[in-house]
């Protein structure tokens, strides 16, 4: 996840929220009080079809719900068990809702569960499940991992390429909507939904757990996906619905008068609502945290040399989890024209891999007790995991002399120029300078090119023109799984690098941002998607791995904890399902 980061516009944030405490006697249970989020940027997109960052999804179990979904908890072996969220009861071959051959899935949703919609609460129904998934491949703003629903439900492939060649516009969009269907989800009845794949797939839950799954109320018709107006007229069906938004400014959530805590086993609700406040840096996020005058860090992990201190003393405001995440991971670009195509060499490529300071890049996204130099896509902890490291160095500083070898073998003696784009959200400028100043030590001048984080995913990465054009040649994303628990290899390779559903002049490649393309590597994660036990899944995923690392697709850096930093008063800040506030489950002493 959640590197597929789509926003309109470049903001700066301090988020608030304004929670409520179970009621009984003393200041741990009081109800009310105000959490303030304190962070950087704004969200990439308030669309479920869309939004695709960290922050994003903590938000949207304020405001959305799917119908299965992950429990708040500490418990990393009752975080991987789902449990039924809009969904009645979560299906099972035992409860009639899974099929024998593993391929239908049906749902019955729940009694109470409503949308706090402009003509008044309704009832969320299959029809609303339907059209969440149908505006997954919206033609303005689509999902950026298309791949978890094209894969798998039978008949979305085609209606997405269907999708792809509708204009733009609120009214093409809403009649293709309305006049066509995909022959793998259909609503049997108000609140019966019937899924059919292509073929079994064990983690088909899991992806349903994911916001691109949340259903969508036919209002959003109106709307073109994501736009300024869509922003100005979400619907909730979660506790808190969005009561205002000013670009550059605030948020402002309350509570859904729509929402019935009778009808949602998820969410506690201890909160009053959300407030969002835009424009602070993470120095002062810190501070602000520090002091008690914010609650939580929003959007940016905290300054190593605030850091330090913290972990050292085991801090208990201090969180932090392994979810498997790159940050960063080095993204090249194959298309880029510049320096005569330079990047679609496989010998440039190796050169970059030998060029990169991966301990220094460790040592500005945190140091040792949550940072580490990475070699691979995969971590230890990940049992599809296995151990190949083809580009190391020593002491993981990179080896210079190696790459300026590879780079005169490439037909670059005196060297090369790239572009590097990086975000305006630290540490992103300072890993872009750590980046460019190792690759100075093997004869690659780089070019920092700066923007703002909304631009940065939802501008130039997801639209593949800019990497046509050259734009830029590298970039340093952060990754993190979908789900972080259990066995979710496929949340890094089908997003990433499957290119099966994207040909070479798609308007985007997802979160395949640098359109590696290879049909071999492509294969084997099919088959790892398709194989009939999670072993032989396991073993097609190595190899896949080993295939995009021959190829030099991108460069591993650093597999950093997901941290976030809380106040004094904050409970109930947990690590799971997102490592970060669940802004549904929180409580405030005061």
């Amino acid at each position: 996840m959640r590197a597929g980061m789509r926003a309109t516009t470049s903001l700066l944030a301090v988020v608030a929220l304004t929670f409520a405490v179970p009621g009984n006697a003393g200041a741990e249970n009081r109800h009310g009080g105000t959490l303030r989020l304190a962070g950087l940027g704004d969200l990439d997109h308030f669309d479920t079809a869309s939004a695709y960052t960290a922050v994003a999804t903590m938000i949207q179990r304020a405001y959305t719900r799917q119908l299965v979904t992950h429990p708040t908890t500490d418990d990393p072996a009752r975080a991987g068990a789902l449990v039924a969220d809009l969904a009645a009861e979560v299906p099972t071959v035992a409860n009639g809702g899974i099929s024998a051959d593993g391929r239908t899935y049906t749902f019955r949703i729940r009694r109470g569960a409503k949308w706090d919609a402009p003509s008044g609460a309704r009832q969320v129904t299959a029809d609303d499940v339907v059209l969440g998934i149908k505006r997954v491949c919206n033609p303005v703003a689509g999902a950026g991992a298309p791949q978890y629903f094209t894969d798998t439900i039978a008949g979305m492939r085609e209606f997405c390429d269907g999708f792809a060649q509708v204009a733009p516009e609120t009214g093409a969009i809403a009649r293709y909507l309305g006049g066509h269907e995909i022959t793998g989800v259909r609503a049997l009845g108000d609140r019966t939904v019937r899924f059919t794949l292509s073929a079994p797939v064990p983690d088909f839950l899991e992806i349903l757990a994911l916001g691109f799954s949340s259903p969508a109320p036919r209002e959003y018709l109106r709307y073109l996906p994501d736009g300024p107006e869509f922003r100005q007229h979400t619907i909730s069906d979660g506790p808190y619905r969005i009561s205002s938004y000013t670009p550059g400014a605030e948020i402002v959530f309350t509570r859904n008068p729509a929402w019935d805590a009778s009808a949602d086993p998820v969410r506690r609700a201890h909160v009053d609502g959300i407030h969002v406040r835009l424009g602070v840096d993470r120095q002062e996020v810190v501070t602000l945290i520090d002091t008690g005058q914010a609650d939580a860090t929003w959007d940016v992990p905290v300054p190593p040399d605030r850091l330090a201190p913290l972990l050292a003393n085991d801090d208990p405001r201090l969180r932090h989890a392994d979810v498997g995440m790159m940050e960063p991971y080095l993204v090249i670009n194959m298309l880029s024209p510049n320096e005569n195509h330079a990047t679609a060499n496989l010998l440039v490529r190796q050169a970059l891999q030998y060029g990169i300071d991966k301990a220094a890049a460790a040592d500005i996204a945190g140091g040792a007790k949550i940072a580490h130099p990475s070699c691979q896509i995969l971590g230890p902890a990940n049992p599809a995991y296995r151990q190949y490291c083809p580009y190391a160095t020593p002491g993981d500083h990179g080896d210079p002399a190696k790459a300026r070898q590879l780079l005169a073998e490439a037909g670059y003696p005196n060297g090369l120029k790239l572009k590097m784009l990086h975000s305006d959200v630290p540490p992103q400028p300072a890993i872009a300078q750590s980046v460019r100043d190792s690759l100075a030590r093997a004869g690659i001048t780089v070019e920092l090119v700066q923007v703002g984080i909304g631009d940065y995913y939802g501008k130039y990465l997801a639209d593949s023109t800019y990497a046509r054009e050259g734009a830029w040649d590298i970039v340093a994303p952060n990754w993190r799984p979908d789900w972080i628990v259990g066995a979710n290899a496929r949340s890094y390779f089908s997003p990433l690098f499957d290119s099966s559903g994207y040909s070479a002049d798609s308007p985007n490649f997802g979160s395949n941002y640098g359109f590696y393309h290879n049909p071999r590597t492509d294969g084997l994660i099919h088959q790892a998607l398709t194989a009939p036990d999670q072993a032989t899944a396991n073993t097609r995923f190595q190899e896949a791995e080993r295939q995009i690392l021959d190829d030099a697709a991108v460069v591993p850096m650093v597999t950093r904890d997901a941290t976030f930093f809380v106040s004094a008063r904050v409970r109930g800040a947990v690590r799971f399902p997102n490592a970060r506030v669940d802004p549904a489950n929180v409580r405030l002493a005061w």
